[in-house]
């Protein structure tokens, strides 16, 4: 009778644990989608298009991007006077850069393709993880530059993404995905801050870091942003 007794406690206790994580996952969701401008006005963003500034190994270089959200994104940056241009779409994508001796596109892997399906989410990956076939685990909480965080990961299969929150403004403070492509782990850690709402109430990050093995830290600061422009996605596919 006493071991009865455990394993219903056990049970009963493993199934809380399991509703607390879940509620605790739909608290932190929900909380991100109210910081960055509410359900009404995701739902009402279309598409986005940034003139940025970045900083890479102490060269400023401009560079634009357009994304239609859940269909495609367009990067252009110059260089010397060359233009490299990287597409993103829902299925496939493709780079130009002559710096790399790649003048006609190149396409993407498409294990890559699917890993940079999260720039297309309108906010990010949490705002929608479950239409896109990822798993959501909340891990408790971390510290990120001397400060508590929420730590979130989200996953599939060859693809992890532990997002770093804040627990005031519920705003992603850092990214870090994982993936694999043509058998080797690729690993990305992105920074956020400087957070602002946008035309139409949508929060965006200003300035953002992306740590890269290959050039160090590029940084990312952004000058313009305008929402729903209707760009042509046929456009954005051009090679031009």
């Amino acid at each position: 009778m006493k071991n009865m007794k455990s394993l219903v406690l056990t049970i009963f206790t493993g199934f809380s644990m399991i509703y607390s994580q879940a509620q605790t996952i739909d608290e932190l969701q929900s909380g991100y989608i109210r910081a960055i401008g509410g359900k009404e006005n995701l739902a009402a963003l279309k598409d986005i298009f940034i003139e940025v500034n970045l900083d890479v190994m102490g060269m400023q270089i401009p560079a634009k991007q357009w994304i239609v959200f859940d269909e495609a994104s367009r990067q252009e940056v110059e260089v010397m006077g060359q233009k490299m241009i990287t597409f993103i779409g829902k299925d496939k994508g493709w780079m130009i850069n002559p710096l790399m001796g790649a003048a006609k596109p190149t396409p993407i892997p498409d294990a890559a393709v699917k890993a940079a399906q999260g720039t297309l989410a309108r906010g990010s990956e949490l705002a929608d993880y479950g239409l896109r076939g990822l798993n959501a685990t909340y891990q408790g909480k971390d510290t990120l530059n001397g400060k508590t965080v929420f730590k979130i990961l989200l996953n599939r299969e060859n693809y992890e993404n532990t997002i770093y929150m804040d627990p005031g403004s519920y705003y992603i403070l850092r990214s870090i995905v994982k993936t694999s492509v043509e058998d080797q782990t690729v690993e990305q850690t992105t920074d956020f801050s400087d957070y602002r709402k946008t035309s139409g109430g949508f929060a965006y990050p200003y300035a953002i870091t992306t740590s890269n093995p290959m050039v160090g830290d590029i940084k990312l600061i952004v000058d313009t942003i305008e929402v729903n422009t209707t760009p042509d996605i046929k456009a954005l596919e051009s090679t031009e």
